[in-house]
C-alpha cells in the first residue's frame, strides 16, 4: 500500500526529547498539573501552494501551542485522493487531520473515515457554522452531521481580454450581465476571414455544462441522488444554449474534451476574448506575463445565478485518538489567523470564512471571486458522480460537434446514468 514514505514527514512543535527533572532538583511543593503533550499527524497535497500554506500554518500554530507537536505528512498532489483513501482504509493509519475536497468527501463518508464533528464542534470550536459562507459549509454537511470544516472555495469566473474589448468597442462585462449579453458580446468579438468560414478569433470559450444546467434553472440529480434530471427541459435547454454558440452562432470553439482546442492556450494567444475558468487560473496567467491586459468578471447569469465551485477544507480521521486536539488545530487553520496564511500562498480563492477577505492582487474585477461564492454550487455529493460525469461528457460529444441535440443525447444516456446511480 502506498504511503508517504517517498516524502519524509516533518515534525514541528515541542522537542521529542523532553528532559525530566532529577529527584534532587524536584521542588518540595506539589507542582501544578502541566498539559500533556499531544502529537497530531496532518496530511495534505504536496504541491507548492498547499505545502507552503500547511507548513506556515503548522509553524504558527505550534509556536502558540507548545504542548502540541504536528507531523506533516504530504502525499503527492497528483495522486492525493487515491493515496489518502488507501491510507485511511488501513487499520494502521496514523493520520489525525487531513485536507479534503467536496468531491472526495462522499468516498470518505462511505468508508466511515471522516469523523462527524457536529457535537464536538458545538462544544469547543473557536469558529461556528455561522462564520462560514453557506455554500462552502454545505459541502461538508449531511443533514445534522458535519464531516469537516471548509477552508476555501475555487469558483468559476470569467477572464476577459481588455485589449480586445477596447479594440472592438465592446463594453466590459458588468455584474448582472445575462446570457443574452454574453452571446451579443461574443458575436461582436468573433473575427472571421473574408470567406466567413475561418475563425481567427473566437468571442468566447464555454462554461461547464453543469453550470449551464444550473443557470437555466435545471438540476443534475434528484434530491436523493437516485436519478438524473438532465433530461428535463430546463437542463437540456441550458446546455443547448452553449451548443448553439458553437454550431449555430459560431462564436465559441467546441470544448477540449470533445476535440476542441485548449481554451486557456487560445486565451493566452489572444484567439479567444472571454474565458470562463477557475479563479486559481489567475496565478498561472500572471506568471505567464501576457502581453495584453486582462481582467475578471462574474459569469453571466441565465434564469438563475449559479457559479460552479469546488470547496476544500479539513476533516478529522474517525480513528484519531486525539479528535479534540485535531479539531482545535483545524478550527485555527480555517479561522482568521490560518486563513491569512493560506491566502498568502493561494490568493485567487474565495475564503470560506465570512470575515476573511481575498488578498488584494490589483487585478481588475477580482471582487468577482468573492461574489461567485454567494451563488456557489458544488458538484453532486455522491461517490458515483465522476463516473456519471464521464458518461455525460461522452454523450455530449456529438452535441458539440453539431450532430445531435442535447435533448436527444440526454434521452440516450439517461438509462445508463440512472443504472449507475442505482448501483451506487
Amino acid at each position: 500500500m502506498p504511503t508517504s514514505a517517498a516524502i519524509a514527514p516533518t515534525t514541528v512543535g515541542i522537542p521529542t526529547d523532553r528532559s525530566v527533572p532529577t529527584a534532587a532538583a524536584a521542588p518540595t511543593s506539589v507542582p501544578a498539573t502541566q498539559p500533556q503533550p499531544v502529537t497530531l499527524t496532518f496530511a495534505f497535497p504536496d504541491d507548492a501552494a498547499n505545502s507552503a500554506a500547511a507548513m506556515a500554518q503548522i509553524a504558527a500554530y505550534t509556536s502558540e501551542h507548545p504542548d502540541v507537536q504536528v507531523t506533516a505528512k504530504p502525499f503527492p498532489a497528483i495522486d492525493y485522493a487515491r493515496m489518502l483513501l488507501e491510507n485511511v482504509d488501513s487499520n494502521t493509519t496514523d493520520i489525525d487531520l487531513f485536507v479534503s475536497t467536496d468531491s472526495l468527501l462522499p468516498a470518505l463518508i462511505n468508508r466511515k473515515a471522516a469523523l462527524d464533528l457536529a457535537a464536538l464542534f458545538a462544544d469547543q470550536s473557536a469558529v461556528k457554522p455561522g462564520d462560514f459562507a453557506p455554500a462552502a459549509l454545505a459541502a461538508w454537511q449531511r443533514g445534522s452531521a458535519l464531516y469537516g470544516l471548509p477552508a476555501d472555495a475555487v469558483p468559476q469566473v470569467l477572464f476577459y481580454n481588455q485589449d480586445l474589448f477596447t479594440a472592438a468597442g465592446v463594453a466590459a462585462p458588468a455584474p448582472g450581465w445575462t446570457w443574452d449579453d454574453w452571446l451579443a458580446k461574443a458575436k461582436q468579438l468573433t473575427v472571421r476571414s473574408n470567406d466567413s468560414d475561418t475563425i481567427s478569433q473566437y468571442g468566447t470559450a464555454l462554461s461547464t455544462w453543469a453550470g449551464m444546467v444550473w443557470g437555466n434553472g435545471g438540476e443534475l440529480l434528484s434530491a436523493d441522488g437516485t436519478q438524473t434530471l438532465l433530461d428535463s427541459p430546463e437542463a437540456a435547454a441550458g446546455v443547448q444554449f452553449a451548443a448553439d454558440m458553437v454550431n449555430v452562432h459560431r462564436v465559441a470553439p467546441a470544448p477540449k474534451d470533445a476535440g476542441g482546442p485548449d481554451p486557456v492556450e487560445l486565451f493566452q494567444s489572444q484567439k479567444v476574448a472571454m474565458l470562463p475558468g477557475v479563479s486559481s487560473l489567475a496565478s498561472r496567467l500572471l506568471e505567464a506575463k501576457l502581453p495584453f491586459k486582462w481582467a475578471l468578471a462574474p459569469l453571466p447569469t441565465g434564469k438563475v445565478a449559479a457559479s460552479p465551485i469546488s470547496v476544500s477544507g479539513l476533516a478529522i480521521s474517525a480513528r484519531s485518538p486525539n479528535a479534540p486536539a485535531a479539531l482545535d488545530l483545524a478550527a485555527w487553520i480555517v479561522g482568521p489567523a490560518g486563513s491569512a496564511l493560506k491566502l498568502n500562498n493561494t490568493p485567487f480563492i474565495a475564503p470560506a470564512l465570512r470575515s476573511a477577505a481575498a488578498q488584494e492582487q490589483q487585478i481588475t474585477g477580482e471582487e468577482a471571486i468573492l461574489q461567485a461564492l454567494q451563488n456557489g454550487r458544488t458538484q453532486p455529493q455522491i461517490e458515483a458522480w465522476p463516473k456519471v460525469k464521464a458518461l455525460v461528457d461522452q454523450a455530449l460529444k456529438p452535441v458539440w460537434q453539431g450532430q445531435q441535440s442535447v435533448q436527444a443525447a440526454y434521452r440516450q444516456v439517461t438509462p445508463n446514468v440512472n443504472a449507475l446511480l442505482k448501483a451506487g
